[in-house]
């Protein structure tokens, strides 16, 4: 009996210390567990910290890439025939640096590609802007070489006007003219005497007298005097139709009444052209023109009563 009672104190005592054992190694199990909860809060807080700013810096990648192309597409809508041939290689940067954005790749691999991205894309558009200059300058050189083309023609214009003219003056100053132009209409009589009339139904002839006047300019030479006479209807009085009864003068074909040949050595001459009566005249004003194969001398009348 009294054995008894000495172990319950010793059995105490172990009980004692398995408790504080236990309670030892629960609070040690509450303190590990209260740094891994707190480990882990502080992990989770850093790497969502870490994803925020990786978004970020995504977010300010993405919005590079945005700038670059759009700095790119802005001169490509201005010059897109020149850069068609570059545009593919723009074109499949950008989408590479897209995609890596997208799977959240290296941030730093993404800015190597972004900044040669942007390498390329600058160089083109210092291409272009090179272009727009020197087409620019070719402009400017265009509207000025149009101006002195402008100027030559005007140029070439005055004088091709200078040259009509002067041309058309000495043309003119080379014609030959008629002066002291006399009419007579006679009658025949015996031994061919001559008898002035204005009778109509007893002139014969109508005689026509002129003075070609002295000209230096004139090429000499032997010259086709014709002479036209209308009758108070319009109607040339001529031998016939024929061709050896007409003249070509500017392009027209002229009938005339009487012809004589003169050579002319830029002195004055004087020339005279006879008309004989075939049919009867008729009262009324004769009108009368004198020709050469290149110019018209002059013009008369006469009137018969």
């Amino acid at each position: 009996m009294e054995t008894k009672q000495n172990n319950l104190p010793e059995d105490n005592r172990k009980n004692e210390k398995i408790y504080r054992i236990t309670i030892i190694v629960l609070g040690v199990l509450v303190l590990l567990l209260a740094v891994l909860w707190f480990t882990s809060r502080q992990s989770l807080r850093e790497m969502t910290e870490e994803r925020q700013i990786a978004a970020e810096l995504n977010e300010e990648l993405q919005y590079e890439l945005d700038s670059v192309l759009f700095e790119y597409h802005t001169v490509k809508l201005e010059y897109d025939s020149i850069l068609a041939d570059k545009d593919s290689i723009i074109q499949s940067n950008a989408e590479e640096i897209q995609d890596l954005i997208a799977r959240q790749a290296d941030y730093y691999r993404i800015r190597r590609q972004l900044n040669l991205l942007r390498e390329i894309t600058q160089n083109y558009v210092h291409e272009i802007d090179s272009l727009y200059t020197e087409n620019r300058v070719l402009k400017a050189e265009n509207v000025q070489m149009r101006d002195e083309i402008q100027q030559v023609q005007r140029r070439s214009t005055q004088l091709t006007q200078d040259k009509e003219e002067l041309e058309s003056k000495v043309e003119e100053a080379a014609t030959l003219r008629a002066y002291q132009i006399e009419t007579t209409s006679f009658r025949i009589r015996g031994r061919d005497r001559e008898h002035e009339t204005d009778r109509a139904g007893r002139v014969e002839q109508i005689r026509v007298c002129f003075l070609i006047g002295e000209n230096p300019i004139t090429p000499p030479g032997e010259y086709n005097a014709y002479m036209r006479i209308a009758d108070p209807g319009g109607n040339i009085l001529r031998e016939s139709d024929g061709m050896s009864h007409a003249f070509v003068f500017h392009g027209d074909t002229l009938q005339f009444s009487a012809r004589e040949s003169f050579n002319y050595d830029n002195r004055v001459h004087n020339q005279c052209l006879t008309w004989h009566r075939i049919e009867e005249f008729e009262s009324g004003v004769y009108s009368i023109s004198l020709y050469t194969d290149e110019f018209r001398l002059g013009e008369t009348a006469i009137e018969l009563r």
